[in-house]
């Protein structure tokens, strides 16, 4: 009985050696939005997200949930089952299709043009092994252009 206390005791301290002392939370920062598709009941964006890595240690990723939010009103949705790994000390990109529908775009899109400058937040969760109840992030700031959905406009050459 000794032996079995003795051996299950080994095992758990070398299954807590590869856990890190002190995990800081991956940074989430939006690195692109485009225009997927668009249809007249809903519209698809690709969000893509740039996640560094401070720890010394590689961390999985099993995939993510987020919620993109324009001027405080919810605007799009998604998930991904994308798995990858953060490098330790690095960083990756992943790409998530979020959707939307024609009348949240419509209101987000007449708020944007009356506000000037829209604010955009990007919430969610990364699913990694290490956290069941997953890592939280927010992201906010400016909107950027969003690929494909407003043409810049031609400049106009003067002679």
């Amino acid at each position: 009985m000794r032996r079995l206390i003795l051996i299950a005791c080994t095992l758990l301290l070398t299954a807590c050696a590869g856990v890190p002392s002190h995990f800081e939370k991956p940074r989430v920062s939006l690195a692109g939005i485009a225009l997927k598709e668009a249809g007249l009941l809903e519209q698809r964006f690709t969000l893509t997200l740039r996640i560094e890595n401070p720890n010394d240690i590689a961390i999985p990723i099993k995939g993510l949930d987020t919620t993109l939010e324009i001027n405080g009103q919810p605007l799009a949705s998604g998930v991904a089952a994308q798995a990858i790994t953060l490098p330790a000390l690095g960083e990756a990109r992943i790409a998530i299709d979020v959707t939307s529908n024609l009348a949240s775009l419509i209101r987000q899109l007449r708020r944007a043009t009356e506000s000037g400058s829209p604010r955009y937040k990007l919430a969610g969760k990364l699913f990694i092994p290490m956290r069941a109840d997953g890592v939280p992030f927010t992201v906010e700031g400016d909107v950027p252009a969003i690929d494909g959905l407003f043409a810049p406009k031609p400049k106009t050459q003067q002679f």
